[in-house]
């Protein structure tokens, strides 16, 4: 599921959520025997914070998606649910309503969902890949503190789907809760039937549970309409706030003592003797083995070690490739592996502190999750075997790997009432070869100043001892920076700070966002993500929101954004003024038009004034069959990698689509190119494309066979990743693929061949599984 509560729902204003409270009825039939629904002639009005009581369950449950057993019978039935997305609190199309109850185990929900069959959107594919189907799902929040709160869902088939979410932020994709869910088509719509462990969540340990939560129903057709249980006023942009309450849990015990995730991985791979003569061949290493283990273990509901001793952490499925041509900083790609995903946003601050893929490739490495009434904590270590250092200066960064080295992380965040926290994190980098050590200390908040304006503010000190490595020093050339300071490795020590102070406004209709950040020239994050220093940035973003209603266009936002940029002796970056358009539309339709109207950018040395870009993005949603996006930019740009810098005329082009020749059958094609030329004198700069293709077809919801294929046409190269899987949940699978990557050597002067020649691949084979005791 994704919310409207990123960074980029600050330019777009809050798409809020509207509900509706429960009836105090039970539950006595299943949808099967409902009849066709007959419009209540009472007033539609929606509830705010509507509470179940809920009941032990008179008899078993088992989960097959029939709602048929006994212990149904007396189960606590949600309904009166109100539409959120296009409408704001009007009453649903459907009917809907979702019955609950629970025993010692688990937590049963089941979702009734009243529509006509042939227009319901549901495929069978791999968890949490359910998102363009219609789904339900509840969104929990155990703690009461509007802190987070678990995304629990399946589509109409049972296939599952999960995220933990962050109140204010962005969800974790890669949080996975193991719960049973099963569901079916009926005749008249669709039912789905879930079994969710209590030792899956973490709640207090008390005698009677009342927790916050909402249902929460996606319906995609001409709109993609939404609905939720519990009212949500959209000038209020705290939405866990308005949760309604499941109350009188009882005789429940949360988490279980120990999980064991032992795996077992066996590989071959082969590369090219020679880099530049494919004709002898792929040089075959031998077969190897390793096994692993995971250990998790929960001293009690609120306290939870995770470790992992030899963890194969490699990822399943390559990083998209980025085109990079024309820029001097690092790229970020995003955190896959499951070990460093569950939990990662207590980690996430403004300034990015903590990056987890600097953890690169661990030998071993643990976590520590705790909390203590409202104060959450953890730790995070591991010893790294290949470390990669980022350098930020001011119009690059330097990307090196530095050997072996050991990472602590620690944090500690405390919530302070409504929507607002206060946290401190510490990390620290010490490479074992050398006597380098990287630190940062941070200290940062969020204060709910009133419904709508929160302050958020952050401080972040850095200390670096540099190692002495010629070999190093070699790799990142001559650049300077702060006092006299040097990028060569050569055991200089220095201090920095980064800050950063955000205060924003949301209602309904308006957004107003004013920021200021600032990091030094000597600043560094050791297990951090940033890439630019000796910089300060203003910024101030505000817009406004037109919604309408029975319109082709269901909500337009019309904002601009202004920023001015500067270094640490007073010298303007940038200074830039932005117009920008934001819309919805029907045929499930999202667009975003920008229009530079100036900027003046000082690179390297160089003033360029008067720069103006287009840029413009949209995506559909409108059929079953097929969606699409399209992106692209044009207009003057630096061309920033020349030895000096130069205005040139720029275009970009992105297209990507999901096309569903059948339910089972999904293929995913990705294409982008760019072009640069000289405004002067027509010269090309660079011209080049990535063009990526997944295709995915699910046999059962168990197992899949997925082919990702990419080619870097900057860099000449193709690869095919194949991967048959089978899995019985999150954590327990069995996968079967390899890798091939080759390269065209058309394009080398004086190859002996002609055409595409296998460089590496590998062969490789990974079973893993859970075991809870």
């Amino acid at each position: 599921m994704r919310f409207p509560f990123s960074p980029a729902a600050l330019v777009a204003s809050l798409v809020v959520l509207a509900a509706q409270p429960a009836l105090s009825s039970t539950a006595q039939t299943s949808l099967r025997q409902v009849t066709p629904r007959i419009d209540d002639p009472r007033e539609f009005k929606p509830n705010v914070r509507p509470r179940l009581d809920l009941q032990k369950a008179a008899g078993t449950i088992s989960v097959d998606g029939d709602l048929d057993d006994a212990g149904w019978v007396g189960a606590k039935v949600a309904t009166s649910f109100a539409e959120t997305n296009p409408g704001d609190q009007a009453e649903p199309p459907v009917k809907l309503e979702t019955w609950v109850t629970f025993d010692e185990e688990n937590l049963y929900l089941a979702y009734l969902v009243e529509d006509d069959p042939a227009r319901i959107r549901a495929n069978m594919s791999d968890r949490d890949r359910i998102w363009q189907d219609d789904y339900v799902g509840m969104i929990l929040d155990t703690y009461g503190d509007n802190a987070w709160a678990y995304f629990i869902a399946a589509n109409p088939l049972g296939i599952q789907g999960d995220t933990r979410i962050v109140n204010g932020g962005e969800e974790d994709l890669g949080f996975d809760v193991v719960f049973q869910s099963e569901g079916q088509i009926t005749d008249h719509g669709y039912q789905v039937e879930m079994a969710i462990p209590f030792r899956s969540l973490r709640f207090p340990n008390r005698d009677v549970q009342d927790w916050q939560a909402t249902f929460w129903i996606t319906h995609p057709r001409q709109s993609r309409s939404t609905y939720s249980w519990a009212a949500l006023d959209r000038d209020d942009p705290c939405f866990m706030c308005q949760f309604g309450t499941l109350a009188g849990i009882t005789g429940v015990v949360p988490g279980g003592k120990m999980e064991l995730l032992p795996a077992f991985v066996s590989s071959q791979a082969g590369s090219l003797a020679s880099p530049d003569n494919p004709v002898p061949g792929l040089d075959n290493g031998r077969v190897t083995a390793a096994p692993s283990l995971g250990l998790k273990y929960s001293f009690s509901s609120n306290l939870v070690a995770d470790v992992a001793v030899n963890p194969d952490f490699s990822q399943i499925e390559s990083d998209e490739a980025q085109i990079d041509v024309n820029t001097t900083f690092a790229l970020n790609f995003p955190e896959r592996r499951p070990f460093f995903q569950e939990g990662s946003d207590l980690y996430s601050t403004q300034v990015n502190q903590v990056y987890t893929r600097s953890i690169n490739n661990p030998s071993a490495v643990g976590k520590f999750t705790g909390r203590v009434g409202r104060l959450s904590f953890g730790y995070v270590g591991g010893l790294d075997e290949d470390s990669p250092i980022i350098m930020p200066f001011e119009d690059r960064s330097r990307f090196v790997e530095a050997g072996r080295s050991y990472s602590t992380i620690l944090r500690a965040k405390r919530t302070l009432g409504s929507a607002s926290y206060i946290g401190a994190m510490v990390t620290d980098r010490r490479y074992l070869e050398s006597t380098g050590s990287g630190s940062t200390f941070g200290l940062d908040s969020r204060v709910r100043l009133t419904r709508s304006l929160s302050l958020d503010g952050q401080f972040v000190a850095s200390q670096t001892n540099e190692q002495e490595d010629d070999a190093l020093s070699a790799q990142v050339g001559d650049l300077t920076f702060g006092d006299g300071y040097t990028a060569a490795f050569d055991g200089e020590s220095f201090a920095g700070y980064a800050a950063a102070l955000g205060l924003r406004n949301e209602t309904r209709h308006t957004m107003v966002q004013a920021s200021l950040e600032t990091t030094s020239p000597t600043f560094r994050a050791a297990n951090g993500f940033v890439t630019q220093a000796s910089l300060n940035r203003a910024m101030l973003v505000t817009g406004y929101t037109f919604f309408f209603e029975d319109r082709f266009f269901e909500r337009l936002t019309p904002h601009v954004i202004s920023g001015y940029w500067w270094n640490y002796d007073g010298q303007r970056k940038d200074e830039f003024f932005w117009l920008a358009l934001m819309g919805q539309a029907k045929g499930q339709t999202r667009f975003n038009l920008q229009y530079l109207v100036g900027s003046n950018e000082y690179f390297r040395g160089v003033d360029f004034r008067g720069l103006r870009r287009v840029e413009a993005r949209v995506q559909s949603a409108f059929s079953d069959l097929f969606q699409f996006g399209v992106s692209t930019n044009f207009g003057p740009a630096i061309a920033r990698n020349l030895q000096t810098p130069e205005k040139g005329s720029s275009f970009s082009l992105g297209v990507w689509g999901t096309i569903r020749p059948g339910s089972r059958l999904s293929i995913e094609p990705q294409f982008e190119f760019a072009r640069m030329t000289s405004r002067a004198t027509g010269e090309e700069f660079f011209e080049g494309y990535v063009a990526r293709t997944r295709v995915n077809y699910q046999f059962s919801r168990r197992l899949f066979l997925r082919v990702v294929s990419q080619y870097n046409d900057f860099a000449s190269r193709l690869e095919i990743d194949p991967l048959l899987t089978y899995k019985v949940n999150p954590f327990t699978a069995v996968y079967f693929g390899s890798t091939h990557d080759l390269r065209d050597f058309r394009i080398q002067d004086g190859s002996p061949v002609d055409g595409f020649y296998a460089t590496d691949r590998q062969i490789f084979f990974k079973l893993q599984y859970l075991l809870r005791t």
